[in-house]
């Protein structure tokens, strides 16, 4: 790991996942509990918890000592590309290093990485859904106590966020910078959802590099 990664990052929403899931170390039912209570406005704003860039964002991350400065240049370079708020790239670049980076290849496959935790929020509020009534699971009661939080505004919320998101405009190299390539003469767009969720992201590429001669810790970037 490196020492970038070393930082606490925020609990991932796979993380989240597999604790829902009964698959981690937090298994009892005080720490269920524990952790719906500190996430479950996550679960209830969906895939609009993740935010679009703003100045006030990026100059929050420029300033903040506790990053170094490779790391919030990546970042920066990554909410461009993303279309994400600049404190949450940074966020997602530091949980995808500590639970999925290897170094063992000269890129990162940081949109998918942010691809599969958007649908993770989705994930954990399916099985809630699913299980708060079911008698026979053990965590009913907290999923059930999170279900209540949720339900008088999630319907309105996700079918609000979908409609925008289906609207959304295919990302490209003119929007989103130099870390998605440029599409090939004659090549067609793929249909699929875009970066924010919409139809469109399945033409959005699966990783972006490392700058080179910069890694995060200082020392030289991994060959690819």
């Amino acid at each position: 790991m490196t020492a970038a990664a070393r930082g606490r990052c925020v609990r991932s929403s796979r993380e989240l996942w597999t604790i829902l899931l009964g698959r981690s170390a937090l298994r009892e039912l005080n720490q269920i509990e524990a952790e719906l209570s500190k996430h479950w406005q996550r679960l209830l704003e969906g895939l609009s918890y993740y935010k679009p860039p703003s100045p006030n964002s990026a100059e929050k991350v420029k300033a903040n000592k506790d990053v170094a400065s490779p790391l919030k240049e990546l970042g920066l370079r990554i909410s461009k590309f993303l279309g994400l708020d600049e404190e949450q790239s940074v966020q997602l670049l530091q949980c995808y290093l500590q639970e999925d980076y290897r170094g063992t290849r000269g890129s990162l496959k940081i949109a998918d990485y942010y691809y599969e935790e958007r649908t993770c929020i989705l994930r954990c509020v399916l099985h809630l859904l699913t299980y708060f009534q079911d008698e026979r699971h053990p965590y009913r009661v907290e999923y059930a106590d999170c279900v209540d939080k949720l339900e008088k505004e999630l319907v309105t919320k996700y079918r609000q966020q979908f409609e925008e998101l289906y609207k959304t405009e295919a990302p490209t190299w003119e929007t989103h910078g130099n870390l998605m390539p440029r599409e090939p003469s004659g090549a067609q767009p793929s249909p699929g959802p875009g970066p924010s969720g919409s139809r469109h992201e399945a033409a959005t590429p699966s990783t972006v590099h490392w700058p080179r001669r910069h890694d995060l810790t200082g020392a030289k970037a991994p060959e690819a």
